[in-house]
Formats: structure tokens, sequence, C-alpha cells
């Protein structure tokens, strides 16, 4: 879905407040922004075939079995990688959820199941290949028991498990299984850069997993995938000199409050969340909300009618400042419906 995904400020001319992303608000890193203008001399120079340097400064700062870390050319290309190991077998997608996992399956001729996210915790993928899972789930926050994952993935040695924490630094509760991930012959961690560290356009990413399915996924890589300038930020991110005042615990306080206001407004649905960004189900088209929300006043939000499984009056917000969330609640009040 090459254009069905949020963070389209392409397609207008002023936006000045950006809703649809669910990057870090508090923007990227003075210091990262400062070390990347010194890389630009590098660039007449090739990158490392496979960011090993990267991958190999992530385990020891995270004390990760070694070799059990492959960068990634954003988390998106770790779905893809992971679907192209299975092609033509069977897939287990909950919804709603992330669309690459699907476009990733049929991409290689999966066989696509889809199962509401609200029956997680019963549902039995002992029949399935692979099982795509977001934690916590984008877009509706929803959160996963970590010890329902754990159970999942010992009772079902058979299925492969790909666990989405692009979202969990977005999160005042520890349920990652990175540290665990190559404890399982089945299970695959994977992990998104761009979100904490408000840097998607350099799309930069890993995964965690066994380091004999490392192997095998490093045989379908091209070379140099990963540009100089997106390592370079990875390895500054991952160094002693990367220091900022992220705060998440300032973030999730202001998400609260926001979704409190968003659902005080007349015909405005929110569907809670514990993290970051939140569903709204709207009184009319999302589509036509948003063009006249980026036209009218340069405010971008994120239709979230393609996400399989909601309708065409959900949206997404992604929390901001408190100005710019405030701006946004100012201008749904005096909507005319």
């Amino acid at each position: 879905m090459i254009h069905g995904h949020g963070d389209d400020t392409y397609n207008f001319k002023t936006i000045r407040i950006n809703f649809s992303s669910n990057v870090n608000p508090q923007g990227i890193n003075p210091g990262l922004q400062e070390h990347l203008k010194s890389c630009i001399n590098k660039l007449d120079a090739y990158p490392e075939p496979l960011a090993e340097n990267l991958a190999r400064r992530i385990e020891q700062q995270k004390n990760l079995v070694p070799g059990s870390v492959l960068i990634t050319n954003g988390a998106v290309e770790a779905f893809y990688l992971l679907a192209s190991l299975f092609q033509n077998k069977k897939s287990l997608i909950y919804t709603p959820s992330f669309s690459e996992y699907e476009d990733a399956c049929k991409m290689y001729s999966h066989n696509i199941e889809f199962c509401s996210n609200s029956l997680f915790s019963e549902k039995d993928e002992k029949q399935f290949d692979i099982v795509w899972i977001c934690n916590p789930n984008n877009p509706d926050g929803k959160i996963f028991d970590k010890e329902i994952i754990k159970e999942k993935i010992q009772r079902n040695p058979g299925t492969l498990f790909v666990l989405d924490e692009a979202y969990i630094e977005f999160l005042n509760k520890d349920i990652s299984l990175e540290n665990e991930a190559a404890n399982f012959q089945n299970l695959v961690v994977v992990r998104s850069l761009t979100k904490r560290f408000s840097i998607p356009g350099l799309r930069l990413g890993y995964l965690v997993c066994t380091p004999q399915l490392i192997s095998k996924l490093k045989e379908k890589l091209m070379p140099w995938r990963i540009n100089t300038l997106a390592l370079e930020a990875g390895l500054y991110c991952f160094s002693k000199e990367y220091t900022d005042k992220f705060n998440v615990a300032e973030i999730l306080a202001e998400s609260q409050r926001f979704q409190i206001e968003i659902a005080k407004i007349k015909g405005f649905e929110v569907v809670p969340s514990k993290t970051s960004f939140f569903l709204v189900k709207a009184p009319e088209n999302a589509d036509e909300i948003k063009k006249q929300l980026a036209e009218k006043y340069g405010i971008l939000i994120r239709d979230a009618s393609n996400f399989r499984g909601l309708s065409e009056f959900h949206f997404r917000l992604s929390t901001q400042s408190i100005d710019k969330n405030n701006e946004l609640i100012k201008v749904l009040i005096t909507w005319s419906f």
C-alpha cells in the first residue's frame, strides 16, 4: 500500500501541524542533527554492506546475544524479508493493524487469515506458519499481555511469531520481548529507530532473533541497503554521546488529556489508548475531514479508513505539544457538521 499510509505531507502545500505520523513529538535530537551535518563528507564512500558495526553496537548496548541483530531499512523491510521466507505459506494477521503485514504477505503469495484483535487471547495459532502481532498495536494502541504472547510462542513451536515493537518506547510499562527473542527458535522482534528518535526520513530499524535465522535472512539481502547517514544516525543514537530529554511520562500524560478533550466534542468517539496515539470515530467521512483540515487549517490527520476492520469514519491522531493539540481541539469544537 505504497500511497496508503499517513504522513502524506507531500500531497499538501502547507502543513503546519502533523498529527498523522506516530513519531516522537519532542522532535529530532539537536546533537544528532549536528552529527549528521558533520557526516556529509562521508557520502563519497560506500557504506558497510550489511551495517555490521551498528548491529554489534546494539547487541553490546542492550546485552543481546551476539549475532542476533540484523539492521533493516526501516522496520518495514523486516516484514518483507520475513514474508519472503514463507512464500505460499499460511499467515495470521490480527486486525486492525499495520497494513504492511498484509501487503508483504500478498507479495509472497501467502494464504492470509484475518482475526479481530479482540479475540487475541483465545485464538489458536497452531495451523499457521507465521503470525503477525503489533505491540502496542497500530492504529488502536491496544496492548497485548507479554505473558500471553510468550505462552503462545511456547505452545506453537512450529509457528513463527513476528512481534512488531515499533512503538514500545511509548509506554509506561515494560512489555518488550527483545531481550528474550534469541531464546526462542520461533520469535522475531522487530524494532524501529524512526519513532523514538524522530528520524522516519532516514529509514532505520532492526530485528532480533536467533543467529540461525539471521543467517537465512542475510542470504536474501542486497548490499548497501542502509545509507551512510542512516548508519551514522544509528551509531550516534547508541553511543555515549547521545543524550536527550525524551520524557515518555510527559508524552503519555498529554495523550490522556488530549483523548479526554477530543471525546468531549459532540459526535466524536475516542478509542481509549495508553500510548501516544489513538483512534477517533468521527460524525462524518474521515477522508473529507482530513482534506478540510489540511486545506483550511494546515493540519494533517491520519485517515484510518483503509485499516482493515475500521470504518470510513475512523481517523488516528498522534499526540503533539499541548499548544498544537489545543489548536486541533478548538478547530473541531467550532467545526460545522
